[in-house]
């Protein structure tokens, strides 16, 4: 995959055509089924599948994104809101140029050397950092005196598995369970303390 901003220029007016034809908006998700389908065909199908190379993918066509945000208010073109659940065009308004000046993320995305820069021991750990959050668990103290069989039926996995296998069914799980999709915050502990004691094995 090709680690240079010049390499990645004709991803803007593509960017900008398929944002321009979804005037609702579109998520990131949907946004690279675009982008891994005729006629771009820009991203492999197993982009997204790795953790580092999830993470490339997604910073690449985040940091388009947050050139053509500037380059849309610059011209008054419009406002891009960027956004993993909804990417789309609102229109622009008068006293909105400084808008993307004092983004944050805006100013990560555009910095190209955190790309190169995040290895994938490092996507790991960003990953972990997010699922801890996502969990509603950042400060819990996982119980790692959990029987090993416990562990195992809890999060529905069998001996052996590899690190990448138990991470994949955890988040899976997690995602399931979570309590704004009906679960509870005992099961999303379960879940959590469960991870935990398998990641020693």
């Amino acid at each position: 995959m090709p680690q240079t901003p010049s390499d990645w220029a004709p991803l803007q007016p593509i960017l900008q055509h398929i944002l321009l034809a979804h005037e609702s908006g579109i998520s990131e998700y949907e946004l690279f089924q675009c982008l891994q389908s005729p006629p771009y065909e820009l991203f492999s199908k197993n982009a997204l599948q790795q953790p580092l190379s999830l993470f490339q993918s997604h910073f690449i066509v985040f940091n388009a994104l947050y050139q053509l945000q500037g380059i849309w208010l610059r011209d008054r073109t419009g406002v891009l809101q960027i956004n993993c659940s909804c990417i789309r065009r609102d229109p622009w308004k008068a006293g909105q140029n400084g808008i993307a000046n004092q983004d944050k993320l805006r100013a990560y995305y555009l910095d190209w050397t955190n790309l190169n820069a995040t290895d994938e021991s490092q996507v790991e750990a960003l990953l972990d950092s997010f699922w801890a959050g996502f969990s509603g668990l950042p400060n819990h103290t996982p119980d790692h005196t959990m029987p090993l069989q416990q562990a195992l039926d809890i999060l529905n996995l069998n001996m052996p598995f590899s690190l990448q296998q138990l991470k994949q069914q955890y988040r899976k799980m997690l995602h399931q369970h979570h309590p704004d999709k009906g679960g509870n915050s005992s099961h999303t502990v379960a879940l959590h303390d469960a991870y935990e004691r398998l990641k020693t094995e």
